[in-house]
């Protein structure tokens, strides 16, 4: 048995374990990422990104491709309720155009593509970035100890196994995850809600649906009570259906059955049909009670299971890889004490329960079980995906500040510097001549900002790196860098003699409003509790 040594071995390799994989490259650490089939996912599963997710994979250089990717589905709009593609219409409405977000964003809109499009393009860029990408392979059998972790990795199809030895693994192995199953780690929640199946398959729906364009259309009649999708060539779709695995096992949906179930949801009995795959999955509603065991983290459905009214299980996935992905990172190279690594958990575990909370509360108001309190307690979408708040050790709250345990959503316009959330997107102009938003400012180290005149908070982070070797980047507001509109000291809640302290996940570690005695001894302080006492 051959023997492979590398740093982050990462157990899955569809969407959020590429995005995993392509975060852990854009911070220089190698890996290996291993995926059980042959190839990236055919189903279409998740749909859609959220501007956030967007500003992640932006700095990856991937938007622009899945822009492109998506444009054949910019007219898809309907939101309707038929019989049949053929027959009658039971209701129709018209998915109002994705909210304008250029004053909190540099990505303006939501991105309408599915699963099976986008890994691909994160595929293809993990490649450019050199990755080593071992697609039918399996995780065999796992060990660690204190100083690593040791898996056994089987090719599906040789048999061969190789052994690979790491620092650490990250398993984004899917909501049935073998690596969580293997650590004993429980999951809480109100568990499975409901059986489903999609069914892939190939036919020509051009003339069913004539001049019509879905986002989203439920078929209701005898054969067929689910949801039909298609995409933008029209000659591929996806139907899902409800199914009692003790009535009806996944087994007697043959590929005959699946193609007359498509022929009922699309209205034409003798439609050519090919059936491409069928996938049984649950809708449900549970989170892991923690998201790590020694050196093994949980990400994506591996960690929470988020009901799909509202799209955040992906896009709460790839936020969870990108928080992981820079702390580890920072471990690694010794910039950052390894406790830094419990603040995965910390943060991420509270943020995917309330929105998980929130997705059931979306999917009861769907089917009409609400009432008036819970529907008060849904949040914006955006305000999900942007507002929620970090409370850990590498966050050092304002003074005085009594913070709970559990993250509220807050509004993303009402953003406002306040340690533990997202930087506010302003628009800045260099003196080079090139426009950037404060969230790119932060990338592979932590960001101190000053204020236009907190000369010595620029200073002392400078002082900071000299002495203790943790590197830090700074700059100071109108050295270089001017507010286009709005004022960033008044974005920040800053006065010009303050500073802001932005991790390189985009959040806010910390901030003073105003000048303080001693800043390097007070910057000295906040560094080493945000990277876990590196400088101590």
């Amino acid at each position: 048995m051959r023997d492979d040594t590398t740093s982050v071995l990462v157990v899955g390799g569809g969407l959020v374990g590429l995005s995993t994989s392509l975060f852990l490259s854009r911070h220089g650490v190698d890996h290996i990422l291993v995926e059980r089939h042959a190839g990236t996912s055919i189903h279409p599963r998740a749909w859609g990104l959220y501007p956030r997710t967007l500003e992640l994979f932006d700095a990856l250089g991937v938007t622009d491709d899945l822009l492109t990717e998506a444009a054949g589905f910019a007219g898809h709009t309907l939101n309707g309720k038929v019989e049949s593609l053929t027959g009658r219409e039971l209701s129709m409405t018209r998915i109002p155009e994705p909210e304008d977000v250029s004053d909190i964003s540099p990505v303006a809109r939501i991105l309408s593509l599915s699963q099976d499009r986008i890994e691909p393009i994160l595929l293809r860029r993990a490649r450019e970035f050199g990755t080593d990408l071992r697609f039918g392979t399996e995780l065999h059998e796992l060990e660690q100890d204190a100083n690593g972790v040791t898996a056994t990795l089987r090719d599906r199809e040789t048999g061969a196994e190789r052994r690979v030895t790491a620092r650490y693994l990250i398993a984004a192995d899917g909501a049935h995850s073998p690596v969580r199953e293997r650590l004993g780690i429980a999951r809480q929640g109100r568990g499975t809600l409901r059986h489903q199946i999609s069914i892939v398959f190939r036919a020509d729906l051009r003339g069913p649906l004539r001049e019509r364009r879905f986002a989203i259309c439920r078929i209701a009649n005898p054969e067929v009570d689910g949801v039909l999708g298609h995409d933008d060539t029209l000659e591929r779709g996806t139907l899902i259906v409800t199914h009692d695995p003790q009535a009806e096992p996944f087994d007697t949906y043959t590929p005959e059955r699946c193609a007359e179930l498509v022929r009922a949801a699309v209205g034409v009995p003798d439609l050519p049909v090919t059936i491409l795959s069928t996938l049984p999955w649950e809708m449900a509603a549970l989170v892991a009670e923690r998201y790590a065991e020694g050196r093994v983290f949980l990400v994506g459905d591996a960690a929470h299971v988020i009901p799909p009214v509202g799209g955040y299980g992906a896009n709460t996935g790839i936020q969870d890889a990108h928080n992981l992905s820079w702390k580890l990172a920072a471990v690694l190279d010794g910039q950052a004490g390894e406790t830094l690594l419990d603040t995965y958990d910390a943060e991420r575990g509270p943020v995917a329960r309330a929105t998980m909370r929130q997705a059931a509360l979306r999917l009861a108001a769907r089917a009409g079980s609400g009432d008036g309190r819970r529907e008060t307690a849904v949040a914006d979408p955006l305000s999900v995906m942007f507002g929620y708040r970090y409370r850990s050790t590498a966050v050092v709250a304002d003074e005085d500040e009594q913070v709970g345990a559990e993250p509220d959503f807050i509004d993303p316009r009402a953003l406002s510097g306040v340690p533990g959330t997202r930087v506010p997107h302003l628009w800045l102009d260099t003196d080079g001549g090139r426009t950037v938003s404060t969230l790119s400012l932060a990338d592979r180290r932590p960001l101190l900002i000053a204020g236009a005149k907190a000369t010595e908070w620029y200073d002392s982070a400078l002082a900071v790196t000299r002495r203790t070797g943790v590197r830090l980047d700074a700059l100071r507001m109108g050295d270089g860098v001017t507010e286009r509109e709005r004022s960033w000291h008044d974005a920040l809640g800053i006065t010009e003699n303050g500073a802001v302290l932005v991790r390189p996940d985009g959040f806010v570690g910390w901030r003073t409003p105003t000048a303080q005695p001693s800043p390097d001894r007070v910057l000295d302080t906040v560094v080493a509790r945000i990277l876990a006492h590196a400088t101590a």
